[in-house]
């Protein structure tokens, strides 16, 4: 169903008359405003009209679930990029919980966007589910916080244990990580026993794509004759990658699991990715030095902070450049 301009804009207007704080929503309808595109306003008008219809069922979860719904807008890809479908089944999931006695109190804004996280990640992978609603909402019975929420999802999704890797909190989560995660939770022994495949439409994910794949010969093809990567020549660190590399073998690791993040320290918010052993979670953090969309360098990292949140890590590796 398509939505007029006067319809979106009736939809805002029932929205702001609904709100706790008016004057926040207007800034927020600001701030989204300028960044999106016709299609998605349109999607954002259906999911306001879902909970403005849906406001006397439960109106504890309204204001802040329509604040995180729009923040969702500026810093959710996953939230975004949904499909139809998704869509629809992230409704499906609200629906399942909306007027569920456990959730019929006051929502703090933090856990609405946790909710709001797994109403995303059922609508990807809603055909997982094991256990009923009713089951895995006996988990916020007694309070709402991340770790009722984090019980929730699993008993959702998981019969067994939750990977170790992954953070309990998911809201800063994206695609890639997702699937690592729930292919995880598929997998018996919690592991990742394939690399996910994506379409190499560029050298910087090329680059990711065989670091994953700890393939020096591909990277070598790959990256540059005319750049030193961490003040030494292709070769040279090629070469010192390599033996990194095999000590990821030698503990076991079939292929690294890339998630995303940036510098803490030397060069604040410098973009890269930390690699972390399928097996061993031993890792490795490296900067991905970028320019018109071609990598210019590559060194590791000392201090390197995710955007998922704090992994489960065990050794760090390094690629040592003084003993060869």
């Amino acid at each position: 169903m398509s939505l007029t301009l006067n319809e979106i804009e009736n939809i805002i207007t029932q929205t702001e008359g609904l709100i706790a704080n008016k004057n926040f929503l207007k800034v927020l309808h600001s701030d989204t405003n300028l960044i999106l595109d016709p299609s998605f306003k349109i999607r954002l008008s259906k999911w306001l009209q879902f909970f403005n219809d849906r406001n006397q069922v439960n109106y504890y979860i309204y204001s802040n679930t329509i604040y995180v719904l729009f923040d969702a807008c500026n810093t959710n890809k996953l939230f975004r990029n949904q499909t139809e479908h998704e869509f629809e089944q992230s409704l499906h999931f609200y629906d399942k919980i909306i007027r569920h006695a456990y959730l019929k109190k006051p929502l703090h804004f933090n856990h609405a966007k946790q909710i709001l996280g797994l109403a995303i990640i059922y609508g990807k992978y809603g055909s997982m589910q094991i256990n009923s609603f009713n089951n895995a909402l006996e988990s916020i019975k007694t309070e709402i916080s991340e770790n009722t929420l984090h019980e929730f999802f699993k008993i959702l999704f998981i019969n067994g244990e939750y990977p170790k890797l992954f953070p309990i909190n998911l809201t800063q989560v994206n695609e890639s990580e997702l699937d690592l995660l729930m292919q995880s939770i598929a997998s018996k022994k919690n592991l990742i026993d394939k690399p996910i495949s994506y379409t190499l439409n560029s050298q910087v994910k090329a680059v990711k794509y065989f670091f994953e794949r700890m393939d020096i010969d591909m990277l070598d093809d790959i990256l540059s004759d005319e750049h030193t990567y961490k003040d030494v020549d292709k070769k040279t660190f090629l070469d010192e990658l390599s033996k990194v590399f095999n000590e990821f073998i030698n503990d076991g690791d079939t292929h690294l699991m890339a998630f995303e993040g940036a510098c803490n320290s030397c060069i604040k918010g410098k973009f890269g990715y930390t690699f972390v052993g399928n097996v061993s979670h031993n890792h490795l953090s490296m900067i991905f030095d970028i320019k018109d969309d071609k990598i210019v360098d590559l060194y590791d990292c000392v201090e390197f902070k995710n955007n998922i949140g704090n992994l489960v890590l065990n050794k760090k590796l390094y690629i040592n450049l003084f003993n060869f």
